[in-house]
């Protein structure tokens, strides 16, 4: 198994997606630009915010699919591992929509997306 989500509020669950079909990520700056009078510029430097945006999670059974939507449904915060990528291993918080479809081509298969927003323990 190459993906691993942990729900990180002590029971123990976790979610195994058969595959991160898809992983979007991006780093706000934070940095603030002033303006000078008289001309030039000068700025603030901020660390950027941790990574933000949208994994797409695909699980094989109906069952699977809704059980990791009721598990991002609870508060608490997620750990991803995955063996095979471990740039994207990461704690997370949800942030935004949680949405289930079903795969378009086989009709079988299922896509739960979660937009999330890294956090830094």
């Amino acid at each position: 198994m190459a993906s691993l989500i942990t729900v990180n509020d002590g029971t123990g669950a976790t979610s195994s997606p058969a595959l991160v079909l898809g992983y979007k990520t991006s780093r706000q700056s934070q940095n603030i630009v002033h303006d000078i009078i008289g001309g030039g510029i000068a700025v603030t430097l901020i660390r950027p915010r941790p990574r933000a945006g949208t994994l797409e999670l695909f699980y094989l059974t109906e069952a699977a699919a809704f059980d990791a939507l009721a598990k991002h449904a609870r508060e608490s915060t997620f750990t991803l591992t995955d063996t095979e990528r471990p740039s994207v291993n990461m704690t997370y918080a949800t942030e935004g929509a949680i949405d289930l479809a079903l795969d378009d081509q086989g009709r079988k298969r299922w896509i739960v997306s979660v937009g999330y927003q890294e956090v830094e323990l």
